[in-house]
């Protein structure tokens, strides 16, 4: 459900008969990815609550402060990266609320913790867009460099992927013992899937970045080359990034 609209993510939860007024909740505590071992939210009930409040005041104040004080009350490392993330974003594109500055600081903060390879990706483009507005074009392009190189060592070849159904019968309350095996089989599937449109989406925008900075003279391919290698030392991603940035970038989804 990332970046999904408000509307999008009611519509889902009418068809799974969860109550709209859990909508804020949901789209506020998804930012950093975090689960546990069986893939369930980390979050107590009281977390969430107060991240939701904390959340709504940061529009009605125009002010990142509300988030700032949660960290007082909330030491665990997940709420810590949560928030950290959190107060990045307001700063990096809430309205009444921005400040590049600062949003470099706190998403900077969320990345020293062990984040979701999808999270670590978004962070790297949001900062990036924050170091634009600051006009350090070559942390900028650091940090979509970053996010080119995650993605180059996944198969993003072919088209846009769509899920497809099963080849195989799937019930829920099906008594056959096999169906637990084929319902898990076929989840794996779909977040397989529904990674790499997000790995597409990703490079397609990190892409699009790179090109709006290499307006800048001093920005070539030389450069790029140069700020690669001081990223990652396996040169074999170096051709696929610059690959990546010569391309003609088509928008990847219909």
């Amino acid at each position: 459900m990332w970046g999904s609209t408000k509307s999008e993510v009611e519509e889902w939860l009418k068809s799974q008969e969860i109550s709209t007024s859990q909508v804020e909740v949901i789209i506020f505590a998804l930012y950093s990815g975090l689960s546990d071992v069986n893939g369930e939210g980390l979050f107590s009930k009281e977390f969430i609550r107060d991240y939701e409040s904390a959340q709504k005041m940061v529009d009605e104040l125009q002010s990142a402060k509300p988030l700032l004080e949660l960290r007082k009350k909330y030491q665990k490392i997940h709420e810590q990266a949560e928030l950290e993330l959190s107060i990045g974003l307001a700063y990096n594109q809430r309205t009444g609320v921005v400040d590049p500055s600062k949003a470099v600081l706190h998403l900077s903060n969320a990345l020293k913790f062990r984040l979701p390879e999808e999270t670590r990706l978004r962070i790297f483009l949001w900062r990036g867009s924050s170091q634009e507005q600051l006009k350090k074009n070559d942390k900028a392009l650091e940090d979509y460099l970053r996010g080119l190189l995650a993605c180059s060592y996944y198969d993003l070849s072919g088209e846009w992927p769509e899920i497809k159904p099963p080849n195989v019968s799937i019930y829920i309350n099906s008594d056959n013992p096999e169906m637990p095996q084929r319902i898990m089989d076929h989840q794996r599937y779909r977040e397989t899937i529904d990674f790499r449109k997000f790995l597409f989406m990703q490079r397609y925008f990190l892409i699009d970045a790179v090109k709006r900075i290499q307006k800048n003279p001093v920005i070539d391919e030389d450069q790029v080359r140069k700020v690669l290698k001081t990223l990652s030392p396996d040169t074999s991603r170096y051709d696929i990034v610059v690959g990546f940035i010569k391309s003609e970038n088509k928008q990847p989804w219909p």
